[in-house]
């Protein structure tokens, strides 16, 4: 890596950062749809995965008391069966074929967001079990698993509180299991160990300005900001993958 590659990624780690302390989620989204544009899957990927652990260390300790215990362990159960899956995928498939698949997942699930879409049935075991399916896979492949929960946790009106403290433990178990699941596959290099370590910092300042802005800003403001954000990155991500095929 170049020393703009770093600097550019301090950056895009930082200001997700920011969005991680103040609504739990996104982090993941925004470092892949980012970093994929100039770096390969297969290093932001892990790198990501490092990452959300250490921010759900340092953000547990106060969030730990407003967990939603059933649907976090549900949802756990799924993500533990498909993320070995979802590894094998990011190992096996083409970077662009996987920067192509991911910028248009993450396009599909900011205009769900987006449409404020609300689950109105009633939510059953298996659905917490086949959405944690869904994002072991995702989380395997592109360590977006958080935005399938997020999505369908915000459909059945969990309060920011409780689907901010619920993510938070969601991030930290799916991402040990990611790290367990990868590392028959070599994924982790020295070099990629010492990205992460460096990455830290940003990522530790991001979420304390991020914290602190969770108690002062309007929360529906602030979803929208970031679903945006969201859409404009997928965009970008989808027109670059769609070229690499051209």
């Amino acid at each position: 890596m170049q020393w703009i590659d770093w600097a550019l990624l301090s950056a895009i780690v930082m200001l997700a950062g920011v969005v991680r302390g103040c609504i739990g989620f996104g982090f993941s989204a925004l470092v892949v749809a980012c970093g994929v544009l100039f770096l390969p899957p297969a290093t932001v990927v892990p790198l990501v995965a490092v990452l959300e652990i250490v921010a759900s260390v340092q953000m547990a300790a106060s969030t730990w008391r407003q967990i939603a215990v059933k649907p976090l362990v549900l949802l756990l159960i799924g993500t533990a069966i498909a993320t070995p899956f979802g590894v094998m995928a990011l190992v096996l498939m083409p970077a662009d074929l996987i920067r192509l698949l991911l910028s248009a997942m993450i396009l599909l699930l900011s205009l769900l967001l987006l449409s404020g879409w609300h689950y109105k049935g009633v939510v059953k075991t298996w659905h917490y079990v086949f959405m944690g399916l869904i994002s072991g896979t995702c989380n395997g492949a592109a360590a977006v698993g958080g935005l399938p929960v997020a999505t369908f946790l915000a459909s059945i009106k969990l309060s920011m509180p409780v689907l901010r403290a619920t993510l938070v433990m969601f991030f930290f178990v799916a991402d040990i299991i990611f790290i367990i699941s990868a590392s028959g596959h070599s994924v982790y290099s020295e070099s990629l160990i010492v990205l992460s370590a460096a990455m830290v910092l940003p990522m530790l300042i991001g979420i304390f300005f991020g914290t602190r802005l969770f108690h002062k800003l309007n929360e529906a403001m602030l979803r929208r900001g970031v679903i945006g954000l969201l859409l404009l990155l997928s965009l970008i991500g989808l027109s670059k993958g769609i070229l690499s095929y051209l």
